[in-house]
């Protein structure tokens, strides 16, 4: 009898830890807002150098529910917008983005490590993830841009464009 009492309490209490975590995560929004960023390997160019894009996808939640992603790129020392700017909804543990572009891209959120898989892959085919922007590692984000730029202005990454205007 004992034992049957043992196992009850131990369900009851997954069963409230469960129900913590998903009011918790359901009243906190979820991940689906503020800024996350991350970066995409873009593998190694000509020189030898490992060619990176900063990528930074804010969310921003709306009335509506809907949630609108505004994503920019830091590609050499030009930050621009991404492909993967649109509104989106939250579809379980996914969000599903209508992109500009009209078509659909999914993000998906992964609650053990807290970050997100984006539909933009590595050099390696591996998911471009983003982590949460805070104080204490905004100070990497922008070490990372920092490098970014300074490959970008090397003499030999620039790209010569006097042959391409000649032909004109």
């Amino acid at each position: 009898m004992k034992k049957y009492i043992a196992a009850a309490l131990i369900l009851i209490v997954l069963i409230a830890a469960g129900g913590a975590f998903a009011f918790f995560h359901f009243f906190n929004g979820g991940p689906w807002q503020g800024t996350w960023w991350g970066v995409q390997d873009a593998g190694v160019n000509w020189t030898g150098d490992n060619m990176q894009n900063l990528e930074t996808v804010t969310f921003t939640r709306n009335d509506d529910g809907t949630i609108t992603v505004d994503h920019k790129v830091q590609v050499g020392s030009r930050e621009i917008e991404g492909s993967l700017s649109g509104e989106g909804k939250v579809d379980g543990g996914r969000l599903q983005v209508t992109l500009k572009n009209g078509k659909t891209e999914s993000f998906s959120y992964n609650a053990v490590d807290k970050t997100i898989a984006t539909p933009l892959t590595n050099a390696d085919d591996t998911p471009v993830t983003l982590k949460e922007l805070t104080g204490d590692n905004n100070d990497e984000m922008e070490r990372i841009r920092s490098q970014i730029v300074q490959i970008s202005q090397k003499p030999e990454n620039k790209i010569d464009k006097t042959l391409a205007s000649s032909r004109s």
